[in-house]
């Protein structure tokens, strides 16, 4: 259903407003499968994180390009409460419901491919809906850095947050060929050891591909519970993880134990020739035992190199001795609009990022 149509000051621009994603057409070439219609039309019916509107900007660009930005009001976020209490502040982030795009659970935001125009349009429109909605301000979640640097280019934000890091690698074509290029030779031999005692403990890898994950969430949901983003439990419910079954390339990869018990996971996405690896359950939070992990991703790299994949992003915060492994780490940050001036609110941002950088990353040897 469309609301508004809406003309820019840029020639060329014209944005429509609509309460529903599952009519409008799909992306051309999206970056990375959170910037899929799929993706968008999956979290319209997820509850763990309270949404009470949504909305949907469709910007054309002349007769060829064609944007879409996901707005969502939040009047609470697991996730981002589980970064405030890792943060350690004192209080709430947001007086007010917060409208984000999209939501912080997409590990990647903004609008790769789009002008400087277009942005300014989806600032413009977007702090007038945050205002008519009666929220503090416009949050633009987990932009890499090439992002930041044109959204603040169009328009420089009151505060910026990095709520968290990613890591990225590209992959060679033989699982060997990854292996030798690991920095460190104590590193290469501690990470084969760890897969090894995985192995001898009688780990094994599932893949469960899309709807394949469905009947596993019983066992699966209490391993993404006990852990979950930062250590923290509640960021996963089950209606996240069957909404995004039903995204294209979702997948789950997951640790089995001789007895058949799931003992550790990622669920991951692949899309065209990357494999991002979105959410995990917490091993060490219930081992104090990294061993498990270090499999999973041993097993994972191979996984992603037999299926002929020429990267691998970790996600955020899921593995925390990626940089040992050669993986670069990517900056997600979220950058913050006010509807209305709000120092109080600007002040609060600055401490929970103040918290998340005094944060112990927990980073150990392989």
């Amino acid at each position: 259903m469309t609301l508004t149509t809406l003309r820019s000051a840029a020639p060329g621009v014209i944005s429509n407003w609509h309460s529903s994603v599952a009519g409008l057409p799909p992306e051309c070439r999206p970056a990375t499968p959170f910037h899929t219609r799929e993706w968008a039309a999956a979290w319209q019916s997820v509850r763990t994180e309270q949404v009470t509107t949504r909305r949907h900007l469709l910007i054309q660009d002349g007769p060829h390009r064609r944007h879409r930005m996901s707005f969502s009001l939040v009047r609470t976020s697991p996730l981002w409460r589980g970064l405030e209490a890792a943060a350690g502040v004192s209080q709430p982030t947001f007086r007010t419901d917060v409208l984000f795009a999209p939501s912080p659970y997409s590990q990647y935001g903004g609008l790769p491919g789009a002008r400087g125009p277009v942005l300014a349009e989806v600032l413009e429109r977007g702090r007038a809906l945050a205002r008519d909605l009666g929220s503090d301000a416009l949050v633009l979640t987990n932009l890499p850095p090439a992002e930041r640097a044109l959204w603040r280019q169009v328009r420089p934000p009151n505060a910026e947050i990095a709520l968290s890091w990613a890591h990225r690698v590209c992959l060679d074509n033989t699982f060997n060929g990854f292996l030798a290029r690991i920095p460190s030779s104590q590193v290469r031999r501690d990470f084969r050891a760890a897969h090894r005692r995985g192995k001898e403990a009688g780990l094994t890898l599932t893949v469960a591909h899309g709807p394949e994950l469905l009947p596993l969430l019983p066992r699966l949901m209490p391993l993404l519970r006990s852990g979950g983003a930062h250590g923290r439990s509640g960021v996963y419910g089950t209606d996240v993880i069957a909404s995004l079954t039903r995204v294209p390339g979702a997948l789950g990869l997951l640790a089995q134990d001789p007895t058949g018990a799931l003992v550790d996971g990622f669920i991951a996405f692949a899309h065209g020739r990357t494999l991002y690896l979105w959410g995990a359950a917490d091993a060490r939070a219930r081992t104090h035992d990294p061993d498990t992990r270090h499999w999973l991703m041993y097993e994972s790299l191979k996984y992603a190199i037999a299926g002929g994949m020429k990267a691998l992003d970790t996600g955020r915060d899921l593995y925390p001795w990626a940089g040992r492994l050669g993986m670069l780490p990517v900056a997600l940050t979220s950058a913050v609009y006010l509807a209305r001036p709000n120092d109080p609110l600007i002040n609060r941002v600055c401490a929970l990022q103040t918290g998340l950088r005094r944060r112990s990353p927990g980073v150990s040897a392989v």
